[in-house]
């Protein structure tokens, strides 16, 4: 499973996986789709998989004590690799007491044979810890993929945000603009030229515009009489 959620961090499209849940999220009907040629992928979708960073970690754990720990991927039926164990342990112990009897029948050989067993069993150790760390590795790397992925998604919903912002500001302006005439006409004291120079300066200054329109009314003609003044 834990391969099937890296591949969905990494090429997911219109689904992905929700870090803070723990679970993947999105549309269900893009992620049927994709997992449709992955066995028991299926299952992923909307179900909280709690245990997320860890579980490299216990597969690494369990590796470094022996145990047939499962990795990520891989598909072994545990039940068929239990039925291969009982069918190979007879003939284990066949082997073992023709040994015996070979022993006894040559008191004057050289025990190999334990030497050889002594170096299997060490050879077993040292490849168990070359797997041990290849999972421990993995974890590090899974983890570090999705601190990352975290901080962009943190990263890109600052700038949606900002966006939103600039597009609701930039609205709020379209809308003063259109409004702008309406407004400096309930100004008797002022020409009809001036009133249009003053639209004309207010209007293609997006800070005057917003400045004008957020000042008090009272001060609304000093503020067009400055505008004026300070065009000419």
């Amino acid at each position: 499973m834990l391969s099937y959620v890296l591949d969905i961090q990494q090429h997911g499209s219109g689904f992905g996986w929700d870090d803070e849940r723990k679970m993947v999220v999105g549309d269900l009907e893009l992620f049927n789709g994709w997992a449709k040629s992955r066995n028991g992928a299926a299952n992923l979708y909307m179900k909280p998989f709690v245990n997320y960073d860890k579980l490299c970690e216990i597969y690494a754990n369990d590796l470094a004590k022996g145990s047939k720990a499962k990795g990520p991927g891989d598909d072994i039926d545990l039940q068929e690799e239990q039925s291969a164990d009982n069918m190979t342990e007879p003939s284990h112990q066949s082997d073992s007491v023709i040994d015996s009897q070979s022993h006894l029948q040559c008191p004057g050989s050289n025990p190999s044979n334990g030497n050889k067993s002594s170096g299997s069993r060490k050879r077993k150790f040292v490849e168990d810890d070359v797997v041990s760390c290849e999972f421990s590795n993995l974890s590090k790397s899974l983890k570090n993929l999705v601190e990352v992925q975290t901080s962009n998604a943190a990263a890109m919903n600052v700038i949606q945000y900002a966006y939103a912002h600039e597009l609701e500001a930039q609205k709020q302006t379209d809308k003063r603009r259109e409004q702008l005439f309406s407004v400096l006409t309930k100004f008797p004291e002022f020409t009809r030229d001036q009133l249009v120079k003053a639209a004309l300066i207010i209007g293609q200054d997006a800070t005057k515009l917003n400045m004008f329109f957020t000042t008090p009314q009272d001060f609304k003609s000093a503020f067009i009489w400055e505008v004026l003044r300070s065009s000419k």
